[in-house]
């Protein structure tokens, strides 16, 4: 088999690494009470899901678009950074820790 030749116990290891971190990512999206919580979950679950198939493509022998996955995962990084950003905005604005209610205008 194709994943023997190239290491089928990194594989394996690897995948798991995957697996686990979309265990906590869908744990902290179901358990989250605050927006920030349920965002860095989000990118949790967005990350390992690109993770896994990467790994996947890798083993496989699909290397063309490789760069192309690991380009979303910095993407996603990045939008959780302005996501911060902005909750800490809000938070410095309004005193509170969940923009929920939020009404006030930030000029």
């Amino acid at each position: 088999m194709h994943f023997a030749q190239k290491g089928e116990k990194m594989f394996e290891i690897e995948m798991l690494f995957a697996f686990a971190l979309f265990g906590v990512g869908l744990y902290g999206v179901t358990s989250g009470r605050d927006f920030l919580r349920i965002l860095f979950s989000l990118e949790m679950l967005l990350n390992a899901v690109i993770m896994m198939l990467a790994i996947t493509a890798h083993y496989l022998g699909m290397t063309q678009n490789i760069t192309m996955a690991y380009m979303v995962i910095v993407l996603a990084t990045l939008e959780a950074g302005v996501g911060i950003l902005i909750f800490a905005l809000a938070h410095k604005v309004s005193k509170m820790v969940i923009p929920d209610d939020y009404t006030q205008e930030v000029i």
